[in-house]
């Protein structure tokens, strides 16, 4: 660090000149004195080629390596040259920090100590240095293994805390089938899941699959919901052979997932009983679909407007274990202000709107928000399921605040950034969340706009006395209290149609001037939707 600044020295071929130009610009912009190559050999630069200049520029991009706090490799494509995989393997030896700019298969421990030892051949690191590297080398190997024989339980349900050196070394040895790049994109998450399943059943057949019914019983939405899942099956000594079992999980998870990154592991365990045990490490499709949408906010919240636009997205938390009931789901924030980095976090898209679950005198703060009359409209009709907290999801289509969305489109850039957060709610809705159904606030400002973009099928206008189910009428006839009369019919318009199959419904905002008679017939028609879908 210099005067609080981190320093970056950008590695890799020059042959992608714009893209080192780019990411010198970009990774400047965020806050940090980055260190770039000086010429560019690959791209025009003839003189690097001249006798004695290559060799100097190498040794020059190691001490800019020793300047650095990290080093970010542009390797488009993934490619990684010779060069770069050695400055990549310095990097490392001197401690440094290494980010890429596209995924890839990160160097095993081996293959930065091989890469050192053509730097000590080529006299660019010390006797000395190549000495301490190969201790630390040889330390670092035999402590892996150790490891890896001292744990019993499943690999890598317990090993959340490896590190490259570890998973690299097991790797090489054939302990593992997991990369280091894997492991670290499941545990880099907000949230994984670890499932362990075991049976003794004496029935081979019968053994593997009382895990398979486990699995579809009590785990198929999150599985439904995998980009990246690790099968590790372990079995006990005394099974001879279990070739069987993994072929049929094989089969099963194959048939079962769908786009999903599946990685398998073996292994034995001690046990004195005829045992399988299998577990899973899970990385929810939600995870990825977060960090795209952070960086999009990150990248276009601060360009809306003179100062920015404010992001927010999710007042509820989400639903990622089972389907969600229903999502509730507003147009934009109604907040208006400049642009603040540390709002745009992976916690609200987990954890919700902080003031949406704080806690006053035991009371939830939603209440107080005008939009949750909602509430109290349906526990006027006896039916609160769907306003019960991990029964629904309540967030915006748009993620950008503003007083009215007339507003914000009247904002430079608003045309592009609303049409890419409608894309980003298309794909959470329909291909992570899938919920029973979906309710609109409102009719003009959110059911219609969405429709203008999607095209919704079947689009009916509800008269809510004549769709409402008898019994449910015949119910509310007998109550008395919480301040509604017997008006069945909503004077303002309530709109139902079906999104790719997912009934949608449009009703007036319940923090709009609406009476208490229109909310209640509203919630009487609401309950004798949701009780067909089975909520």
């Amino acid at each position: 660090m210099v005067n609080g600044f981190k320093v970056i020295t950008l590695c890799g071929s020059t042959r992608f000149k714009d893209e080192f130009l780019e990411a010198q610009k970009r990774l400047t912009l965020e806050g940090n004195i980055v260190i770039s190559v000086g010429l560019f050999g690959h791209s025009g630069d003839d003189v690097v080629w001249t006798e004695g200049v290559k060799d100097m520029l190498d040794r020059q991009h190691l001490a800019k390596i020793d300047l650095a706090d990290e080093i970010y490799i542009i390797n488009v494509g993934g490619y990684i040259g010779d060069s770069t995989r050695r400055e990549i393997a310095y990097a490392d030896y001197r401690g440094k920090s290494i980010t890429y700019l596209e995924s890839c298969i990160k160097p095993s421990l081996y293959d930065n100590y091989a890469a050192l030892g053509e730097l000590h051949d080529a006299g660019r690191i010390s006797d000395e240095d190549f000495e301490k590297a190969g201790c630390a080398f040889d330390e670092k190997r035999k402590a892996a293994i150790a490891e890896y024989n001292a744990c019993q339980g499943p690999w890598p349900y317990q090993w959340k805390n490896i590190d490259a050196v570890v998973c690299g070394i097991l790797q090489q040895h054939g302990l593992v089938s997991v990369d280091y790049h894997d492991l670290k994109d499941l545990y880099d998450c907000y949230s994984v899941w670890e499932i362990r399943l075991s049976s003794q059943n004496k029935d081979q057949r019968q053994r593997i699959n009382d895990i398979i019914n486990t699995i579809q019983r009590h785990y198929g939405y999150i599985l439904s919901n995998a980009s990246k899942l690790v099968v590790n099956l372990c079995s006990s000594p005394n099974i001879s052979s279990y070739n069987d079992e993994l072929s049929i999980l094989q089969d099963f998870f194959t048939n079962y997932v769908d786009d999903t990154n599946i990685i398998w592991q073996t292994r034995r365990m001690e046990s004195s009983e005829d045992t399988i045990e299998v577990s899973l490490v899970i990385k929810h499709k939600y995870d990825d679909w977060v960090s795209r949408v952070c960086s999009f906010l990150l990248e276009v919240g601060p360009k809306l407007g003179d100062k920015g636009t404010h992001c927010a997205s999710f007042q509820s938390k989400p639903i990622l274990e089972k389907q969600p009931d229903v999502v509730f789901l507003g147009y934009n924030p109604h907040e208006e202000w400049g642009f603040y980095k540390e709002e745009v976090t992976k916690t609200r898209f987990y954890e919700g709107n902080p003031s949406f679950y704080k806690n006053e005198g035991n009371k939830f703060e939603r209440n107080k928000w005008r939009v949750w009359r909602l509430s109290g409209m349906f526990n006027w009709v006896g039916y609160t399921k769907p306003v019960e907290d991990g029964n629904f999801i309540f967030f915006n289509a748009i993620y950008f605040g503003t007083n009215n969305i007339a507003r914000f489109k009247r904002i430079k850039g608003s045309a592009e950034a609303i049409e890419k957060c409608l894309n980003f709610t298309e794909e959470v809705i329909q291909k992570v969340f899938m919920p029973k159904c979906i309710v609109c606030f409102s009719v003009e400002d959110c059911f219609l706009l969405l429709n203008n973009r999607f095209q919704f099928d079947n689009i009916t206008d509800i008269d809510t006395s004549k769709e409402t189910d008898v019994s449910i009428i015949d119910f509310v006839k007998s109550k008395k209290s919480g301040g509604w009369k017997e008006t069945l019919s909503c004077t303002k318009p309530v709109l139902k149609a079906s999104w790719n199959s997912i009934p949608i419904y449009g009703i007036p905002h319940p923090s709009s001037s609406i009476s208490n008679n229109d909310l209640g017939a509203i919630a009487l028609y609401l309950r004798s939707e949701m009780q067909k879908l089975g909520i």
